[in-house]
């Protein structure tokens, strides 16, 4: 599966061009009320929010399988990496063959970079913003997370992924790309006290040769 599109809402826009730009590097476009970054095989849009916004997503960029070292040493140097209460700033998956480090945007959204070990992505040469490769999870809270998880296979032919549906926590997709369901207001990774909230968005992307497409809140699935 693979995730093309993502559009969320951000209260400064100007700000958020400012971290994506400066930041992390990527190509930005801001207009009056639209903020475009050209991430990888991936745009990422925000939307203007209304100034009462307060709420944060959580969504996750792949990179190269071999890069996490690097990366971490370049985005490190930019910002601070969040940590869980033992101070733990690498997070590593048995189960799901990754290593990932998480930090804030300026909208406090919660961002990860993931190294998938199970990709034939590897790089050469050391880290840089043309090596964020794709947008490969979004974070999709709800008040119902196996009822969500079974509307996505179902509609879309898609599987939970490297576990047993659960109602707390189900990830649907692939290495490529993942749809991350919690229960509402679980708290994400890792320790960031930022609650997963039903919020507006938009998600587009292909699976098994078909073209999808995940809205709104309630979520209208599509396709």
């Amino acid at each position: 599966m693979e995730i093309s599109f993502l559009e969320l809402s951000a209260k400064d826009l100007p700000a958020q061009r400012d971290f994506y730009a400066n930041i992390l590097e990527l190509p930005t476009t801001l207009d009056s009320a639209i903020l475009e970054v050209k991430a990888g095989k991936t745009v990422l849009r925000f939307t203007q929010a209304p100034s009462e916004f307060k709420d944060a997503y959580h969504f996750a960029f792949n990179i190269p399988e071999n890069q996490y070292q690097s990366a971490k040493d370049w985005i490190s140097s930019r910002l601070s990496l969040l940590r869980d209460k033992n101070g733990t700033e690498d997070f590593k998956s048995q189960r799901w063959k990754t290593t990932s480090l998480f930090f804030l945007d300026a909208a406090e959204d919660v961002v990860e970079f993931i190294a998938r070990h199970n990709l034939q992505n590897a790089a050469t040469g050391e880290f840089n913003a043309s090596q964020i490769l794709n947008v490969s999870e979004i974070g999709l809270p709800s008040e119902d997370v196996i009822t969500l998880a079974d509307q996505l296979c179902t509609q879309l032919g898609l599987s939970v992924f490297k576990q047993e549906p659960n109602e707390a926590f189900t990830p649907v997709g692939d290495d490529n790309g993942l749809l991350i369901l919690p229960i509402k207001d679980r708290i994400w990774m890792p320790d960031s006290g930022v609650p997963a909230k039903l919020l507006p968005v938009t998600v587009r992307g292909e699976a098994n040769g078909r073209e999808w497409e995940v809205r709104g809140v309630p979520y209208e699935i599509l396709k």
